[in-house]
């Protein structure tokens, strides 16, 4: 499946980017086709794209609520989206 990647996705370093278009392809490939096209999400996409990627890292917690590699490497991606397109800008 070839995604085109707009600014929005196109701003975030490549490993992170990688682990979000994941995610989203995953989870929610309707929200994935809305913003990877975008040059800049609105609050409401930036807002939906860190619930899914929460989602995935809840989902990743082990019984003693420790995420998994995977999981960590979500809680990157967060960081680096919400550096990039901080929520409150």
């Amino acid at each position: 499946m070839e995604t085109l990647v707009g600014k929005f996705l196109d701003a975030i370093p490549p490993q992170h980017r990688a682990v979000i278009v994941e995610e989203l392809a995953h989870r929610d490939a309707g929200l994935l086709a809305e913003v990877g096209e975008v040059q800049e999400p609105t609050a409401t996409q930036l807002q939906a794209v860190e619930h899914v990627l929460a989602t995935a890292v809840i989902k990743s917690l082990g019984s003693d609520y420790t995420p998994n590699e995977h999981g960590l490497a979500v809680e990157r991606a967060i960081e680096s989206l919400l550096e990039v397109w901080p929520i409150s800008r």
